[in-house]
């Protein structure tokens, strides 16, 4: 009954001091808002694949290859040294086909596809949507849930027949998206028995629950010579620590990868946001506790214990804590568009929602009544009885608001260069064209030559030849090439050797003669060969870093040999021949671009050129000026006529290349919506501070007015202090920030400059829109008529 009776007497009294109830409330719930949309993200990527069995027991191999780490498998092992097989008691083989292809209907649906053993369900759950996941049979298939629809709509997809590889695959069953984040992201699953061996496998290890990892790899994590790939070592790693495992360098679209760097980021908006938000609530509520000083003095004469006390002020703090989440999960529901946009992706609902909303409820309430118990608890009830007006002090609330100024400047700052750190990168030019070249998915083929009958080789061919004869004649195309950017910024690095055995592992392209001209790419030396038009012949060039590298001035000084085989062909006998190995002179030199991100710098690149590969489903076009819209039209006919669908996969390049900036833009972006409602916050608590301040002050500005004191005079009565707190809080917030932006940039090699016009730029942001906050009320103060302050004292 006293619970009930004091929250009772908690409601009345908030509802009391609504002004001031109704602006710590909506402040609260905006920087909890904000802190949950951030915390949920972070811990959806926290837990990926927590669909997976016993996730603990789950191994992958990697393998490095010159630098070059892949997932791999233990097919491709021969030495005896690695986990032995009494300590592994499952496998899965699994074949990524990134943009493949299948047929239903006579028509070519592109598609991310997973060639997978049996044991796939066995490490990892699905919902089951239809049928059964059993796959069983060499012609199984297993759709999901988005793929089924855009194939079949709302019908019932069991028991449908597909055409991959020119084989018939049977529906059996149809997947959901588990709630959790997934590293595996694809439409399809068919049997491995359909996938040609010579494609790279991931294998999937499910080792004893005491395998130590550590032992073998202190083993397994030695180079050593192989058949094909030259030195080689393997490390094996837990399937939970494959998403952020930076080293690798596939990156297809079938697998997720994370950032941690970009979780810590967040962490520390979520943890300035929150101290926004709890500061500017604690120092509001100490304004509206001020207003019952003379009731705690009271009720400490009679006697009221320290735990009584608290639970007052805990009630009190609990049922602004419980609205204001209740306003925060509203802003989070009406939200949801913008914050996936913001994001990249949608966060699902799960019952971490509901734990985390429990730990805000029992936590937030204790942690702000803690100061304003302190605050009255220790104080005799002789002072807390006294006139408010006249000696209550204003250091604690202006410190409070200092500290939540210094918090709201440093995001400010941050979120300003992030943005003009974004704006460098994708304004630089990266030293190729990128304006005008469309990459587009054209030859729908899956290029399986080891299980392709004649006949279907035959088709194959006449289909490419179709296609490259509409994109000769087509009016709109300047030029193209069997290339995109993905070869261009796949970074594979391998052991380059000069005449001087001089060894520099570096970036290996294998580009047509024609890549340079087409992605206007200068030649400063030498001269590139006009075509090459056999197999296994190749010229090497190198990029002008590269000769720097290796101390050339003239590339007729220049010869440079691979480590182990820069190429591997195939006589007609079967004899295999390994080249690049021996020395070869270096017939050109190229002007330097960027590889990846500008972050990076320019790095050295070996160019092995060779014969124009057709066996690449993207083509890349340079379009006409102006004849954008025709030429995609044009294609979208040629697709159709050749293989029967009206889907066309296209991307501007220009476009393509700033995709690799998205975590910088994510960042910027972040920082930027966040800074701005931390903004809002601050100005939401110094509105409801000088609220009080300003008008407990009426009667000194009629005295004042009286005795002469002129409009400026009274402007800086009252907000002066405030102007010198933001001052204060800026000089404390801008080493910070430096401190801050000088450790995440200190590893890039490119980056926009730190010029104090940042923090100059965020110093008149802050103030222009909070001391506008200020404007109405100091006004309306200034011109009060003092005849009627001293009318209503």
């Amino acid at each position: 009954m006293r619970t009930l009776y004091y929250l009772r007497m908690a409601v009345r009294f908030l509802m009391r001091a609504r002004s001031y109830t109704i602006i710590n409330l909506l402040g609260l719930a905006f920087s909890l808002a904000c802190s949950i949309i951030l915390i949920r993200y972070i811990h959806r990527e926290l837990t990926v694949d927590a669909n997976c069995v016993d996730a603990e027991t789950v191994v992958v191999p990697l393998a490095d290859m010159d630098g070059n780490v892949v997932p791999s498998s233990t097919m491709y092992i021969t030495d005896t040294v690695y986990i032995s097989n009494d300590q592994i008691t499952e496998r899965c083989r699994i074949v990524p086909r990134e943009h493949t292809n299948v047929v239903y209907g006579n028509r070519n649906y592109n598609v991310n596809l997973l060639a997978v053993d049996s044991t796939f369900f066995h490490f990892f759950t699905y919902p089951l949507v239809a049928g059964t996941v059993a796959m069983e049979g060499d012609n199984a298939a297993i759709l999901t849930r988005q793929f089924a629809e855009r194939l079949f709509g709302n019908a019932n997809p069991v028991g449908k027949v597909l055409v991959y590889d020119g084989k018939s695959v049977v529906v059996q069953g149809v997947i959901d998206n588990p709630s959790c984040k997934t590293t595996w992201q694809f439409d399809l699953l068919v049997s491995r028995s359909l996938q040609e061996w010579s494609r790279m496998n991931i294998e999937l290890l499910r080792v004893l629950s005491g395998t130590d990892l550590e032992a073998v790899n202190k083993v397994s994590n030695i180079f050593r010579g192989t058949k094909y790939a030259g030195l080689t070592r393997h490390k094996f790693v837990r399937w939970k620590q494959l998403y952020f495992d930076k080293s690798i360098v596939w990156k297809g679209s079938l697998m997720n990868h994370g950032d941690k760097s970009y979780l810590f980021i967040l962490s520390g908006v979520v943890l300035l946001l929150l101290a926004v938000g709890i500061l500017n609530f604690v120092n509001l509520y100490m304004v509206m506790l001020m207003k019952r000083s003379r009731e705690y003095g009271v009720k400490k004469v009679l006697g009221i214990s320290p735990m009584a006390l608290f639970g007052e002020i805990w009630l009190e703090n609990f049922v602004l804590v419980l609205s204001s989440l209740f306003v925060a999960w509203l802003l989070i529901e009406v939200t949801t568009v913008p914050v996936a946009w913001l994001l990249g992706e949608q966060v699902e609902y799960t019952s971490f929602d509901g734990w985390l909303s429990l730990c805000v409820l029992f936590l937030l309430p204790l942690l702000t009544s803690v100061y304003p118990y302190l605050k009255y608890a220790y104080r005799s009830p002789v002072k807390s009885m006294r006139d408010v007006s006249v000696r209550y002090s204003v250091v604690s609330r202006v410190v409070f608001l200092g500290i939540q100024y210094v918090f709201t400047v440093l995001l400010v700052v941050l979120s300003i260069y992030f943005n003009r750190h974004f704006n460098f990168l994708i304004n630089t030019p990266p030293g190729f064209r990128t304006e005008g070249i469309l990459e587009v998915n054209m030859q729908l083929e899956n290029w399986n030559y080891q299980s392709d009958t004649p006949e279907q080789r035959k088709k194959r061919t006449e289909r490419t030849e179709k296609i490259t004869k509409a994109l000769n004649e087509c009016p709109y195309i300047d030029s193209w090439i069997h290339y995109s950017y993905s070869d261009f910024n796949f970074e594979y690095q391998m052991k380059i050797v000069n005449d001087e055995d001089k060894v520099v592992s570096m970036a290996t392209l294998f580009v047509p003669s024609k890549f340079f001209e087409f992605y206007d790419m200068k030649v400063l030396e030498g001269k590139l060969p006009d075509a090459i038009d056999n197999y296994g012949e190749y010229q090497i060039a190198l990029s002008r870093e590269a000769m720097n590298v290796f101390g050339y001035t003239h590339c007729d000084e220049a010869f440079v040999r691979g480590e182990s085989p820069l190429w591997i062909s195939m006589k007609e006998g079967g004899e295999v021949v390994k080249g690049g190995i021996d020395l070869m002179p270096v017939v050109a030199v190229v002007n330097d671009c960027y590889l990846g991100k500008l972050t990076e710098g320019v790095k050295p690149i070996t160019f092995v050129i060779g014969k124009e590969s057709i066996n690449s489903d993207k083509l890349s076009i340079a379009v006409q000026p102006g004849k954008e819209k025709e030429l995609l039209d044009y294609l979208r006919k040629t697709v159709k006529e050749i293989y029967g669908t009206e889907e066309l996969e296209y991307a501007w390049l220009s476009d393509v290349v700033k995709t690799q900036y998205a975590h910088d833009r994510k960042i910027a972006t972040v920082y930027s919506v966040f800074a701005f409602i931390a903004i809002v916050i601050s100005c939401m608590g110094l509105f409801g501070i000088s609220l009080f301040d300003i008008r407990r002050r009426y009667r000194e500005i009629a005295i004042r007015k009286v005795n002469g004191a002129s409009l400026h005079d009274l402007y800086w009565l009252l907000g002066g202090r405030y102007l010198k707190v933001l001052l204060v809080s800026f000089a404390v917030a801008v080493p910070f920030a430096w401190v801050i932006l000088y450790k995440y940039t200190e590893d890039f090699v490119l980056k926009a400059p730190l010029s104090p016009w940042i923090f100059i730029i965020a110093l008149l942001l802050v103030a222009l829109i909070s001391l506008g906050t200020l404007w109405w009320q100091v006004n309306k103060a200034a011109r009060i008529n003092p005849a009627d302050v001293m009318k209503a004292e």
